[in-house]
């Protein structure tokens, strides 16, 4: 259900705000750029007191992906002085990583109790009770109650607007849904989540409004695959065939592999099929599997394509394939019988 969470991730919990882990500092009158491990054991050795260096490392070796030693890094930071609010909100992230989702809540927490003001950490304990609601409404109620204050005190907020429309989605209240993500969009015009939830909505009601906001998210993401993908099945959905091939086509030449435009490829093969182009209908499906070699859908239809041409060892062998792939299905059994009795005649 939650769609945008995955989209969601680098606005507040994945990037979890971690900025480049160099550090600059003066020596001789020189600006040294400071970000190895080896320079932060020697600091340590030296300093073996010093909080800041441990949070320091901690934050490299988090942005690094070596979670466990960011973790055994940041405890000694806290441990050694625990009224720093930023401290907490790595070790937050840490834990986030470690799917220990109840301490990261509670170091977000305290991170607030330090330092009330700081709305990146509303943005993440909201985020956060937002990823484990799961239809728990007093997690939503949380969610937005921070939000709220969020923007209360920051009312220029596109984050937390976007946040709440995404509590407001899982409510079932489409109409503060939709709201909260026109707000995003006036803040913000070039929050892409937002265009992309819009065009979601209006796709699924068939309303050709959610053409310009996909037209709008492509704008400021040309090559991203699921809008470029959702435009085209949204024009074929609509009967815009014509439009519907452009973009699948427009789609291909701009991405070269993976399961997006392995469909691309497959919708192109079935229009193909739908108008008797048999021979590039078969070419476009071979296209969607060498893409995907475990596309059973494409392996049937190109079966299909191949039984019109009547070259049937060919669409023997993509039958057999896909119930290879998927047994018992159906399409490729009707394929299978179809090209027996063609031959008995």
């Amino acid at each position: 259900m939650k769609k945008l969470i995955i989209l969601m991730a680098a606005v507040v919990l994945g990037c979890c705000l971690i900025t480049s882990c160099k550090q600059k500092q003066v020596e001789n009158g020189e600006v040294v750029v400071t970000d190895s491990l080896a320079y932060f054991a020697d600091q340590i050795k030296a300093h073996p007191k010093d909080a800041e260096l441990y949070y320091r490392r901690a934050k490299y070796q988090f942005e690094h992906e070596f979670v466990q030693e960011a973790y055994s890094d940041i405890l000694k930071a806290v441990k050694l002085n625990d009224h720093v609010a930023k401290y907490y909100v790595l070790y937050a992230d840490i834990d986030y990583a470690r799917a220990d989702f109840d301490s990261s809540e509670e170091h977000l927490q305290k991170a607030l109790s330090i330092d009330e003001n700081n709305n990146e950490v509303r943005l993440k304990l909201a985020e956060l009770f937002y990823y484990r609601a799961n239809n728990v409404h007093s997690y939503y109620d949380e969610c937005l109650k921070l939000l709220e204050e969020a923007r209360t005190r920051q009312p220029h907020n596109p984050k937390a607007y976007l946040i709440e429309a995404m509590c407001y989605k899982e409510r079932g209240d489409t109409t503060n849904y939709l709201h909260r993500l026109q707000m995003v969009i006036d803040q913000d015009p070039t929050e892409v989540k937002a265009h992309l939830e819009l065009g979601y909505f209006y796709q699924k009601h068939l309303d050709p409004i959610g053409i310009d906001h996909y037209q709008n998210a492509l704008r400021i993401e040309p090559n991203n695959e699921e809008i470029n993908y959702n435009l085209g099945l949204f024009y074929r959905d609509l009967g815009r065939i014509d439009e519907a091939k452009e973009q699948f086509t427009h789609m291909t030449a701009i991405i070269k592999s993976g399961t997006y435009v392995a469909n691309a490829y497959y919708n192109l093969g079935y229009f193909d099929l739908q108008e008797g182009n048999y021979k590039s209908a078969a070419n476009n499906f071979s296209k969607a599997i060498d893409c995907d070699k475990a596309f059973v859908d494409a392996y049937a239809a190109r079966g299909e394509a191949y039984e019109q041409l009547a070259q049937y060892e060919q669409a023997r062998a993509d039958y057999n394939r896909a119930l290879q792939l998927k047994t018992n299905f159906e399409k490729a059994i009707e394929g299978l019988n179809s090209i027996d009795k063609k031959l008995k005649k």
